[in-house]
């Protein structure tokens, strides 16, 4: 019968046949593509459903000092993490977990039911070391104990504003951890658990192993940076002081040897400090600098062949008019050579030679000093400072920039421009990075020093000269070493509240330089609104000396022997030796508000000028946004300087400051408000910091 079907049905026997053959065909095709040509991408299927893969983070590189002492380093602390994907009884170890590791158990259960933590999540980090056995000991499955880096600064304090910290995401916050973060940071690594088709996890194997980021040496002397700190400490609380800033600079190349403010913070417990103890004031607050700058004008006019050391100058007794207005010394002087001016700081001497020099000149002179730009320090957040371009000045301010008013510069931009008298005429760029190092010890970088000329090397012999003269007969005199010579000069500047000069808080300053004849360090104090004496001769100068007496030792710079063994002895409070500023001496409205046409002369002889109509008042940025710090600046035409990431927690000039248009508002951003009525409490202990997880995964799998 199938012989006569097959005779009697040819055609359907043939599509039948061709049926079967195409069918074979295809599914051999298949076969092929499946198990050739998509092989791979279904061996990586396969592998996404039996491992689950991890990041790990490597520690990141040691911070040392100039002697490869540790500054800032990394150790290894345990995490707990869960899967709860594998987790039967979520509820119950959320319990569970949450009692031993003092957590809220409806917080962690949440956390557990989230969706997007299913496959991973940390439940604490860095818990106490007595918890790791009971967290074993409940046998969880899908809960584990992981180790991972935690950054750590042996010496607590020391060094916070410069160090910074790094934050809870393994991230730079602050400081050389921000500048230098992912230098610091290294190649994070992987690895992978082998899971069952129930996402239990069985085996974990590292992949790839992290790399150690790479280190940092410091040109910071622990030693040094420990004097400075306790030496600015005893100033500004002696002085009951708001604030303080010192800092050591080697003269010849730039590189900081210790950057001190105070207060300062625990750099491990950062997050326990007020924000604005995180800012490095140095390089991102602006003031006034007041009598120090005095050496601006008195270089320019010695370079411009103006005038010489010896050169005599009428200081009229202490009064000068200028215009229609009168100036003031705190004493009055006479006849005084171009030294004399700088050793008495006569503000009179200083005016006129800023005269002789003139607009263009003078501006000139503070461009090449470097004011109004960043010194380029290798630290965030330095800001310009605030040079006027000389069409906005007045007929008073040649005479008031000369003594240090109308101008806005940082403390490491006034340090850098006194530091070249010090070495013979060179800017030179500061830094505090030396060189960078792999995890192996190989160099990987030099920083190498950089500076530029701006003047003749007999040109800052001169005024090294004059500077000395401030420490052996003038305002000064406080800041003589024993047993080696120094120089520099005193300051004392009014700060302005509200847009005016105040007439009770002052910043007073000394920086100099030792040992003479060939400097080796320029150390800058300043101490920022001290009670009683307000004189930069009567309180930094001592601080000048016990820092600067102590750091060359430690560099082991020998004594000159031609001096005897103690400096002379000096009255601690002899105003008319130390004063270098009489306030309320000169009539020139603050730097934030200068004057125009609408002035005044008051009955008890004081200058009242009112802010032009284009002038505006500086809103309250605490807690604001940047975005929204910038968009007010842009709606007022105010110049915005920043520094930091995140809310405004500081701002210069303060809130209700009457400025013009166009003038510049300093603003520091931090990542979270400071605590109310913040109190610094430094603390003995080390707790935790920014996690960074390691290479090693252990406990229930």
């Amino acid at each position: 019968m199938t012989e006569q079907w097959k005779r009697s049905n040819p055609v359907r026997v043939t599509f039948v046949i061709g049926g079967i053959f195409l069918w074979g065909g295809i599914i051999l095709g298949r076969l092929a593509q499946l198990q050739v040509f998509c092989h791979e991408a279904f061996v990586q299927l396969a592998i996404s459903h039996q491992q689950l893969t991890q990041a790990i983070l490597p520690p990141r590189g040691v911070i040392y000092d100039a002697h490869m002492d540790e500054l800032a380093t990394s150790v290894t602390v345990n995490a707990v993490a869960a899967n709860p994907r594998k987790i039967t009884d979520k509820a119950g170890a959320a319990q569970s977990l949450a009692s031993i590791l003092n957590l809220d158990p409806k917080e962690l259960a949440a956390r557990m039911n989230n969706s997007a933590r299913q496959s991973f999540m940390y439940v604490k980090h860095r818990i106490d070391p007595k918890d790791e056995a009971r967290v074993a000991a409940l046998g969880i499955d899908g809960v584990y104990l992981m180790e991972e880096s935690m950054r750590v600064y042996p010496n607590r304090e020391l060094a916070s504003q410069a160090l910074g910290f790094v934050n809870m995401n393994g991230d730079g916050g602050a400081g050389i951890e921000m500048q230098y973060d992912q230098l610091l940071k290294g190649t994070p690594g992987q690895i992978s658990f082998d899971v069952d088709a129930r996402g239990r996890s069985f085996r974990g194997e590292v992949e790839k192993p992290p790399v150690q980021g790479n280190s940092l040496v410091l040109s910071i002397d622990r030693s040094i940076q420990y004097i400075a700190e306790r030496e600015l400490s005893a100033g500004v609380l002696d002085a009951g002081a708001a604030h303080g800033v010192a800092i050591v600079m080697e003269s010849d190349t730039g590189k900081i040897l210790a950057l001190a403010g105070f207060p300062n913070f625990n750099c491990n417990t950062y997050n326990e400090s007020a924000p604005d103890l995180w800012r490095d004031r140095a390089i991102s607050d602006f003031i006034e600098p007041g009598s120090t700058f005095k050496v601006v004008v008195a270089t320019a006019a010695l370079e411009a062949g103006l005038t010489r050391p010896d050169d005599p100058i009428d200081c009229q007794m202490g009064s000068m008019l200028v215009g229609r207005h009168v100036f003031h010394d705190h004493k009055p002087y006479g006849v005084l050579t171009f030294d004399e001016i700088l050793e008495y700081s006569s503000n009179i001497g200083a005016a006129k030679l800023g005269l002789r020099l003139g607009e263009k000149r003078l501006y000139e002179a503070l461009r090449t000093f470097g004011f109004g730009s960043k010194t380029g320090i290798d630290l965030p957040g330095e800001i310009v400072g605030l040079v006027r371009d000389p069409q906005h000045w007045s007929g008073l301010s040649v005479a008031a920039i000369s003594f240090g008013q109308e101008v806005g510069v940082t403390s490491m931009q006034i340090l850098t421009a006194i530091n070249a008298i010090a070495n013979g005429g060179i800017r030179v760029r500061p830094s505090v990075v030396d060189r960078i190092i792999d995890q192996n010890g190989n160099l990987v970088k030099v920083n190498e020093p950089e500076g530029t000329r701006i003047m003749r090397p007999e040109t800052a012999a001169a005024v090294r000269d004059a500077f000395e003269g401030v420490v052996l007969r003038g305002t000064g005199k406080q800041a003589a070493l024993e047993g080696y010579r120094a120089a520099g000069k005193t300051g004392t500047a009014q700060k302005i509240v509200g847009g005016h000069y105040s007439n009770s808080k002052y910043v007073a300053s000394f920086i100099g330089f030792a040992p003479l004849p060939r400097p080796r360090i320029s150390v800058l104090v300043q101490i920022d609104e001290p009670k009683g004496a307000i004189y930069g001769g009567d309180v930094s100068a001592p601080v000048f000396r016990k820092i600067t007496q102590e750091a060359l030792l430690q560099l082991h710079i020998p004594p000159d022997p031609t001096l005897p063994l103690k400096p002379q002895k000096i009255n601690s409070r002899m105003a008319a030796d130390s004063a270098d500023f009489l306030p309320n001496a000169t009539p020139i409205l603050p730097l934030m508000a200068p004057p125009d046409k609408h002035e005044g002369v008051n009955p008890d002889g004081t200058i009242t000028i009112r802010a032009e109509s284009s002038s505006v008042t500086v809103p309250d940025f605490y807690g604001m946004s940047k975005r929204s710090v910038v968009r007010q600046c842009q709606n007022l035409g105010i110049r915005l300087q920043t520094s930091g990431s995140g809310i405004a927690v500081f701002q210069n000039p303060p809130a209700g400051t009457r400025i013009a248009g166009g003038e510049s508002c300093a603003v520091t951003f931090a990542s979270s408000k400071p605590a109310a009525n913040p109190k610094f409490t430094p603390g003995p202990h080390v707790p935790a910091a920014g996690p960074e997880m390691s290479a090693r995964v252990r406990g229930k799998r």
